[in-house]
């Protein structure tokens, strides 16, 4: 297995932002005011372009602050900006969010962290992206194209499927319950599900799953 960064797979995210924090407020207005969204169910897609845009021009100086302190440091003092920032820098495949307003006077984000109070950001995946090349050498690809074709995951020829996360774990766990996973010949496609397992699998995230023959 290649070494592989879990930053890469999302294409697409839900956010939920607190109406009754001020920062959070702050960015649904200027979402509202300043682009063009999409409005769906009282939430709004906007691409991950323009939300780098609209934290460049409205939170430069926190920004600045962030790349010249560094996370280590401000890890105790965040808000949704320093989140959203790190997301559009780090998850390099992101092309879309869709935001969403807690309305609940009751909701609490604060958590502790080492005897510390912070704020815990929430986010969902939507979508994201697999690509077999990146998790596997050229050898370990033939191997696992040929056995996701016999789970019927990927069709013979076909370089990619679309399906949710928890029925690709499903279908890989319910064939290697009937083979031997410790064997090398079965066992390399538990790595898929090393990929997909807690935050992916628990979401359900639609996965665009592609390889290479």
């Amino acid at each position: 297995m290649e070494q592989f960064n879990l930053s890469l797979l999302p294409t697409a995210i839900d956010v939920t932002l607190y109406k009754y924090n001020y920062i959070d407020n702050k960015i649904w207005t200027q979402i509202h005011n300043s682009i063009d969204y999409i409005e769906r169910d009282e939430a709004v897609l906007i691409s991950a372009s323009q939300l780098k845009h609209l934290l460049d021009t409205n939170y430069i100086s926190t920004i600045d602050r962030i790349k010249t302190i560094g996370s280590d440091v401000l890890y105790k003092e965040v808000n949704s900006v320093y989140f959203l920032y790190q997301m559009c820098i780090e998850m390099e495949n992101l092309q879309y969010i869709r935001f969403n307003l807690n309305k609940d006077k009751s909701y609490d984000r604060l958590v502790e962290v080492e005897g510390d109070k912070m704020l815990q950001f929430s986010f969902k995946v939507m979508t994201a992206t697999l690509r077999l090349f990146d998790l596997y050498n050229e050898d370990e690809l033939v191997r696992v194209n040929k056995l996701l074709c016999e789970i019927g995951v990927l069709s013979p020829g076909s370089p990619y499927n679309r399906i949710f996360a928890s029925e690709l774990t499903e279908k890989i766990n319910a064939f290697l319950a009937m083979h031997n996973e410790d064997d090398n010949t079965t066992g390399i496609i538990l790595d898929i599900v090393d990929v997909l397992e807690n935050k992916l699998e628990s979401e359900n995230s639609l996965i665009l799953l592609i390889t290479d023959y």
